[in-house]
């Protein structure tokens, strides 16, 4: 019986380090995008799904998963460039 409880007890915190150990900083990853250029970003994640001129006259690349069954923007990347190099990173989660 006490060893058991012992090893309920050595187990249990392990269990909850390897589950915050599986999160990532998904916003340091965007962040290392900034000052990319167009070149990078291609050979990174490949084609972008759309290409656009926004109002204040940047290029806007969306990425969207290939894989939806349900039309919204979740898990969708825009990635905004300006003089060819990204400026700004957005994935809607």
């Amino acid at each position: 019986m006490g060893y058991t409880i012992l090893l309920i007890v050595l187990v249990l915190p392990g269990c909850s380090y390897f589950k915050g150990a599986k999160k990532y900083d998904e916003k340091g990853i965007e962040n290392a995008l900034i000052s990319m250029s167009e070149e990078q970003v291609r050979s990174r994640y490949g084609e972008p799904n759309m290409v656009s001129k926004t109002t204040t006259d940047t290029i806007l690349w969306t990425y969207r998963p290939s894989w939806k069954i349900i039309p919204d923007n979740k898990d969708t990347m825009y990635i905004e460039f300006d003089k060819g190099k990204v400026i700004k990173v957005l994935k809607v989660r």
